[in-house]
Order: structure tokens, then sequence, then C-alpha cells
């Protein structure tokens, strides 16, 4: 189960992709063979995109693939550098708790405001709680890695 939830991200990013490339291929298929287009496809993938962008984010988190510039930290000592990097992953957590909380007030805007899609007609928020939900994502795998630094910390003293 533990294994199933650790690679929940990585799954669903990639089902993502796949459903992203084949609405894709299909659409350009229709374009070029039946002279049409399916518009609905640009809206699903834009949206695919911003999923994929703020899932890829706890992703990259969960494996320490962040790009970071270490030119000072690399200066300091190993105890200083790990209160940088605890910083960091606070400072992460901080950034996912803000998207949570925002995605939520968007979320609910867009719920109460009945908004719509411009293409296909959906209610908006079907698309603006994927925003919420991933910064709740982001946020539980920056406590996650502070907590692992923290505890390392701990049992080297």
């Amino acid at each position: 189960m533990k294994k199933f939830i650790g690679e929940l991200e990585d799954n669903f990013c990639s089902a993502i992709l796949l459903i992203m490339t084949l609405l894709t291929c299909i659409n350009v298929f229709a374009r070029y063979i039946f002279h049409s287009s399916m518009p609905f496809v640009e809206e699903l993938t834009s949206l695919g995109l911003v999923i994929i962008s703020l899932t890829g984010a706890a992703v990259a988190a969960k494996r320490g693939a962040h790009l970071g510039l270490t030119v000072l930290t690399d200066l300091l000592s190993k105890e200083k550098q790990k209160w940088f990097t605890l910083l960091g992953h606070l400072l992460g957590a901080v950034f996912g708790g803000v998207m949570l909380f925002y995605g939520v007030l968007m979320a609910y805007q867009e719920y109460t405001l009945k908004q719509t899609t411009a293409g296909m007609q959906w209610p908006e928020w079907l698309f603006g709680m994927f925003i919420p939900i991933s910064g709740g994502v982001l946020l539980i795998r920056y406590v996650q890695l502070f907590i692992q630094v923290y505890k390392r910390k701990e049992n080297k003293e």
C-alpha cells in the first residue's frame, strides 16, 4: 500500500500524459483527414498541462529533483547546509499550503458563480479543483522531506 501511494503521483502524471498524447494525435488526424478539428481537445490538453506541471512539482520534490543553486551553501558547514535544506523544505510546504488555500477559494468562487469553460461549457471548478489538490500533495511531500532531513540531523548528533 505504501508503494502504491508513493507512486500515485507518478502514475497519475503518466496517465494524464498518455491521455493528452492520444487526444492530440486523434485531433491532428481528424484535422488533416476529415478537415475538421475537435475544439474540446485544446481545453483538455491545457488542463492536462496544468495538472502535470503542478503534480510534477510534487514528484520532483519527492525525488529531490528540483533545481538548486549551491554556490553559497557549498561554502557552509554540513550543519548549516542542513538548516538551509530545512528552510527550503519549509518554504516549499508554505507554497503548497498557499496553493491549497487560495485554490480552494478559487474553485469555490468558480462554483458559486457557475463559471463554465469556453469550448465545452463544463463547470470551471472541475478544472480549478486540481490546484488545491496539487497544492495539498505538494504540502504533504515537503512536510515529509522536512521530517526526513530533521530526523537525519538528530541521529548524527
